[in-house]
């Protein structure tokens, strides 16, 4: 008895080939687009690493109130490893740790009630500026921008209360 037409290897070698051919265009990937948050991350973190080296200047200039301020310090510490991009390997461009990066422009008040003020001010101004963040920040960054900024509206309410 005589097949007519092709034998079941050779439609399943063709399918095979076209499925092949389908795959590849001969073009290359698309480049990925860069991420459209970067810059508002970018403005977030720079103010996060502001209060780092804010909160890092004052335990060193007021070592008595270095346990009080911890865990806020703490707090703010893990804003900015939110904020920031994770690490892909040693880049010669890689910024330093934030307690590394030297505050020249931060002068600590003299006084512990002064200091509790002048962190209240930047903890507030920050958390004013996590709102206007939002507007052009995608879902996902929105919620963490408004996350860190309760945080930090409620570490100036904290600070008020113990001055």
């Amino acid at each position: 008895m005589d097949q007519a037409g092709p034998s079941r290897r050779a439609v399943l070698v063709g399918a095979g080939l076209l499925a092949v051919a389908a795959c590849s265009t001969g073009t290359e990937p698309e480049p990925p687009k860069p991420d459209p948050d970067l810059p508002i991350r970018s403005l977030a973190a720079a103010g996060v690493r502001g209060l780092v080296a804010l909160y890092d200047a004052v335990s060193r200039a007021h070592p008595d109130l270095r346990a009080e301020l911890a865990p806020l310090a703490a707090e703010t510490a893990a804003h900015l490893s939110a904020l920031e991009p994770p690490a892909t390997g040693p880049t010669p461009s890689a910024s330093p740790s934030p307690s590394a990066t030297p505050s020249p422009s931060i002068t600590v008040p003299a006084t512990a009630a002064a200091v509790l003020t002048a962190l209240v001010r930047a903890e507030r101004h920050e958390a004013s500026l996590r709102v206007t963040q939002l507007a052009s920040a995608s879902a996902a960054l929105a919620r963490l921008l408004a996350a860190i900024g309760a945080s930090e509206a409620t570490h100036a309410t904290l600070l008020r209360a113990g001055s």
